[in-house]
Formats: C-alpha cells, structure tokens, sequence
C-alpha cells in the first residue's frame, strides 16, 4: 500500500499508537505505553507502525520491550513480544509478518540476544511458521482450586454445585524467619536472585531494578510484595501475589517466589503467606507459571498446587522464543533450560 510510511514509537506517536489500540478495542493508557518501552530496565523498545498518510491512522503495530536477560554466565538484551495490532481496515494485507521482520532486524543489529513470549492461539502460526520462532510449549500453568466456583462454572454438569471451600490450610509463623510487606525491593534482591538463578541457563535477569520497575513503578496497578528475613536480620526471599476479578471469577496470582533454595523453609513461609492473604479476598484459584525444573517447584507442589489441564485454562496460550545471536540458541530453544513466572506476562 503506497499510502502506508514506517514509524517508530517515540514521545510524539505514542497518541498515534493509542489510538489504533483505542479503536480496535483493546484500550491503552498512555503512561503504561512510556512504562513498558520508555521506562524499561534498559529504557528502549523496537516498535514499528505503519502510518496510513492519507487516512492518518496507524494500519498495524508491532512492538517489542527491552529486558536484561541471562543466557548461561553472560547477561545480554532480550526483548519481549508485546502489542500486536492490526487495524481492521488492513487486516490480510501481511503488515503484522512484515513489520516483525522489520523489528527483528534492528533489534539484531543492535545487538539484541532473542526475542520471546506467548502468543494466542490465532497468532501463533504466524510466528512458528513465517517469523522462525521456535515453539517451546506448553505455558507452565499451576493451579491451587481456593473454591469450587472456579470449576463448577466451567463444567456443564457441575453448574450446580455450591460454592465450597477447597482449602483449609493455613499459615503459621515460624519463629526463625520474619515476614513483612513492603513495596520495594531493596538492593540485597541482586544477590537473592544470584544465588537463587545459578542452575538457570536462560532467564529475564530478576534484579531489583527489574522488579521494582515491574511492580512498584507499572502504572496503574496492585501488587502485594512480602519480604523475608531470618532471626539474623539476613534477606531470604520474597513473594509478589495480587487478585483480580477475571475469566469470570475472582482469580489470585503468583507473580514471583524467588528465596534462598538452601533454605527450602522460605519458600514455603512465603507461600503460606501468600495464600493466607489470598484466602482473605475470596478468591477461586490461585494461578502460577512454574516448570517442573524450576528450583521453587517444590513450594508449589508441597502448597498442592498442581497442573492446570488445558480444557480448564483461562486462555489459550503459547510459549515460544526467536533467538537473534546464534551462540545463544543451543540454550534458548531447549524448554528445560528456561525459567518463567508470571512476572513474565504482560497482561496481569
């Protein structure tokens, strides 16, 4: 289309950028736009729009985030697939494949390591099939069931069932650890997240300014975070949990459990913590992402949560990675090499 120019995102089209989300019906709020890709760990995104001149409104958006990352021993730039957007005047014309090639090549030739994320279920083909994406599913999903709400709404014949509680334990303190809510993350969660990270090959470098810029600074969002310390005074571990109302029903998440895995006691502190809170706003489920070689996958299982089968999952979601530095690949593109969290997703 002869009409169409290549922009990218910048203080002057992010009203641009807003706008072709606003009337495609996926609202956006201009704050969270310059948090996800201006106020980023490494202050950058790759964002392509092809501008309709005549019209003037953008006909598609690709957009990726800038994130640290570690790959092996070395900490490298990765970036995160985002906002996907095609304009429905434009839609069958291949802008969204011509304009992720576009992003890929700069963000290669800026050195960037990768690329990853978690399409839908309608997107995924294209990003398999014409963008080299290696698909490495499936998302981690685990579930602790809270009340019977949560299946009895999604399984026909159990529509009937009240709605019980499924959970009946509880938290309780010990004595060698103390736990306390705090929304910061001081610097002592560089070395927490070093010690915890040393058998994970590839991973979004949870550091604290990463985490302070995913929870404390994210615009218009909630997130409890709570901090643990031993009878020493010595940071152990930390725990990021929120509730929303969504997928019909009041749905909690763990975001982060990140602790001393020598102490394996934190984790499950934190955790009962966590969902003893929970339980207080009535929520249906708790949802996680963790892989079974995750080193916190012990505290999820011994805190019964368990699988989530795919009939039962809120979404239909894939997970997958397009690496740019080909020394990287023979560890991004092998699924046991990754670890995940919900601090991952960018839609809670």
């Amino acid at each position: 289309m002869e009409s169409l120019t290549n922009y990218h995102l910048n203080p002057d089209t992010i009203g641009i950028y807003k706008a072709c989300f606003d009337t495609n019906g996926s609202p956006k709020r201009a704050e969270n736009i310059e948090w996800q890709f201006f106020k980023n760990t490494e202050k950058t995104g790759y964002v392509d729009i092809a501008f309709d001149t005549e019209k003037q409104k953008a006909a598609a958006i690709y957009a990726v985030s800038c994130v640290k990352f570690k790959i092996g021993g070395e900490v490298s730039v990765g970036t995160q697939s985002l906002d996907t957007i095609t304009d429905v005047d434009y839609r069958g014309k291949g802008l969204f494949i011509n304009l992720a090639k576009s992003v890929y090549k700069n963000a290669a030739n800026n050195g960037v390591a990768l690329v990853y994320g978690f399409p839908n279920g309608n997107s995924i083909h294209g990003f398999a099939k014409k963008l080299d994406w290696q698909v490495l599913d499936p998302v981690p999903f685990l579930m602790k069931p809270l009340r019977s709400k949560y299946f009895s709404d999604r399984i026909k014949f159990l529509k009937w069932l009240p709605n019980v509680n499924l959970s009946w334990s509880g938290y309780t303190k010990d004595k060698n650890f103390s736990i306390a809510e705090q929304n910061h993350f001081p610097e002592a969660a560089d070395a927490l997240w070093t010690k915890f990270s040393k058998n994970i090959p590839v991973a979004v470098q949870r550091d604290a300014a990463y985490l302070n810029w995913r929870y404390v600074q994210k615009p218009n969002e909630h997130y409890k975070i709570a901090h643990c310390h031993d009878a020493q005074g010595h940071y152990c571990g930390l725990v990021v949990y929120t509730v929303k109302q969504k997928h019909a029903g009041s749905v909690a998440y763990i975001m982060e459990l990140i602790y001393d895995t020598d102490r394996p006691k934190v984790g499950k502190q934190l955790l009962d913590y966590a969902i003893a809170d929970i339980k207080k706003h009535k929520a249906d489920c708790i949802l996680s992402w963790c892989f079974a070689h995750s080193p916190n996958f012990g505290a999820y299982k011994s805190a019964a949560f368990f699988d989530l089968p795919e009939k039962l999952r809120p979404i239909e979601l894939h997970f997958g990675v397009c690496t740019f530095d080909e020394k990287c690949a023979p560890l991004t593109n092998q699924r046991s090499n990754w670890y995940l969290s919900y601090s991952d997703s960018d839609t809670v």
